[in-house]
């Protein structure tokens, strides 16, 4: 059934952003786009919960293809952000800005609108759900609650979740201002595609329970190496 839906949701989406796009129509655009997101988190999920395997493979046939080829059209800055679950957005997200520079404004943002405007500072994409959250999720339901509980346990709680579930290893250190990710990605393409990466992310996010700034990344013998400075917690931003 989940595969059935986030197929559905997917599809709509696409034909939402193509027709909101060829008039013009911001709105459409934002649904449409907000509808394929979530169309591939659903597709990872069955009825109880379980994350499966298969339908996660399946989402890199294009996905990750349509971010990056969206990134590049709307002119986005290589950098990103790792926003934390918290009220506005309760599957957290990852934010591509228009700017080096950028001014977030967390109170304003949703899963409803992932195209981000105003100044240009505080323009960008919104990718909530990230494409790894039904990975998030089976965590919570399975190993317990990861916020605010430090980078290091967060992240080995992921990473032993993607390990019984057959889709490689992550790992992250924390030095200092730095943090450090490694994720084995199953899908080609840009990090914040992939849906290990993407649950790496948050997750250590929700540990260190802080938003955060991606400084460089870079794949490094099959692993995507992700460097993180924290950049406070939500309200500071809110």
């Amino acid at each position: 059934m989940g595969k059935l839906i986030g197929g559905l949701s997917a599809a709509a989406g696409i034909l939402l952003w193509y027709y909101g796009g060829t008039r013009g129509l911001s709105s459409l655009v934002n649904l449409g786009i907000g509808a394929i997101i979530l169309g591939m988190v659903l597709s990872t999920l069955t009825p109880r919960g379980y994350v499966d395997r298969e339908a996660l493979t399946l989402s890199c046939s294009g996905f990750p293809h349509f971010l990056d080829n969206l990134k590049e059209g709307l002119g986005l800055r290589d950098g990103a952000v790792i926003i934390p679950p918290f009220e506005n957005l309760p599957r957290g997200g990852i934010f591509l800005p228009e700017s080096e520079e950028f001014s977030l404004r967390l109170g304003k943002l949703d899963e409803k609108s992932p195209l981000v405007t105003g100044s240009g500072d505080e323009s960008g994409l919104l990718i909530s759900p990230p494409p790894g959250w039904g990975i998030i999720e089976y965590t919570l339901e399975n190993v317990g609650e990861i916020r605010d509980t430090g980078v290091g346990y967060a992240s080995s709680a992921v990473s032993s979740v993607l390990s019984a579930l057959g889709l490689g290893s992550g790992e992250a250190f924390e030095e200092g201002d730095k943090i450090e990710v490694y994720a084995e990605p199953i899908c080609d393409g840009p990090f914040y595609a992939d849906p290990v990466a993407s649950a790496m992310l948050i997750g250590v996010a929700m540990g260190k329970n802080e938003v955060l700034a991606v400084k460089s990344a870079e794949r490094v013998k099959g692993y995507w190496r992700i460097v993180l400075e924290p950049l406070g917690g939500v309200k500071r931003w809110l």
